[in-house]
């Protein structure tokens, strides 16, 4: 009998809100042994999320991964344990001023993201109601956001009503053009990046470090920040459960499981096809 190929991916991104872990924010145990089964076949494994580095660095951990992880939207690609930088794409400070003082003027309640984690304002609910305690890996400080804003943050996110949010997502968007990359994240959250500040862009600074090709990579999502670079890798694996715009942007959308096992389930139909696939479902 003749031996498969061997799994043609060398490097897998996964995006950690509702694909790594479900609605309970835990690694299932499918999901952990599955990803340990796509590392022992020659994949190096990465985390690529909207979220702040510190809480991607603690997931990976938990992962038992120890790689560069890419953050805020594509704006940071950091190594946890050495420190090492590939890539930082901040907002320009003088944009992130003036959509610091549109999203209080319309009514939302501003964040920025920086290097050393999320702030808002001491009046901020996520500071008042602390917020952050559903995730527990997530740190949002009080600063005065005015002085903030001058360093250039990494991402600046509007939080506020849905209705809101999808309404001033199409408008900013027009507005702001190539000046910034304008998406939702979560129904509460509209986040607004510099323009080469994607997952695909932070993914293929990975990729680039390490002599990895475009068509060699695979991605894993199911949300509007997914979008770039379940486009851009050579196999973009959408989420069952996942936006139409996923699906849309994805060459594959992953069989029907529940959403904290169906990253497992896709992985291992992958693994045991061992090669490529034509667009459509697995």
């Amino acid at each position: 009998m003749a031996a498969r190929p061997p799994f043609r991916y060398r490097l897998a991104a996964i995006d950690i809100d509702d694909t790594l872990v479900g609605p309970d924010k835990q690694i299932s145990p499918a999901n952990r042994e599955a990803i340990d089964r796509l590392r022992a076949a020659g994949c190096r494994v990465i985390l690529a999320s909207g979220r702040e580095h510190h809480s991607m660095a603690i997931y990976q951990q938990r992962l038992g991964l120890d790689d560069y992880v890419v953050s805020s939207q594509g704006a940071l690609v950091v190594h946890p344990s050495t420190g090492h930088q590939l890539w930082r794409r901040p907002v320009d400070a003088a944009l992130a001023a003036q959509l610091l003082a549109r999203g209080r003027a319309e009514g939302f309640d501003v964040l920025l993201a920086t290097d050393e984690g999320f702030v808002a304002a001491p009046t901020s609910p996520w500071v008042v109601h602390n917020f952050a305690e559903r995730d527990g890996t997530l740190r949002i400080e009080p600063r005065d956001l005015d002085e903030e804003v001058r360093h250039a943050p990494l991402k600046v996110l509007w939080f506020g009503e849905t209705d809101a949010v999808h309404a001033w997502a199409a408008t900013m968007a027009a507005e702001l053009g190539a000046d910034a990359e304008v998406v939702i994240t979560t129904r509460h959250l509209l986040e607004f990046n510099a323009p080469d500040a994607t997952k695909a862009t932070g993914v293929a600074a990975v990729a680039r470090h390490y002599g990895v090709a475009r068509e060699d990579v695979l991605t894993f999502g199911d949300s509007h920040n997914d979008v770039p670079m379940l486009r851009w890798a050579g196999l973009g694996v959408a989420m069952p459960h996942a936006l139409p715009e996923a699906h849309a942007a994805a060459d594959l959308v992953a069989p029907d499981a529940d959403p904290e096992d169906a990253l497992a389930v896709a992985i291992d139909v992958l693994l045991a096809e061992h090669s490529p696939h034509p667009a459509g479902c697995l």
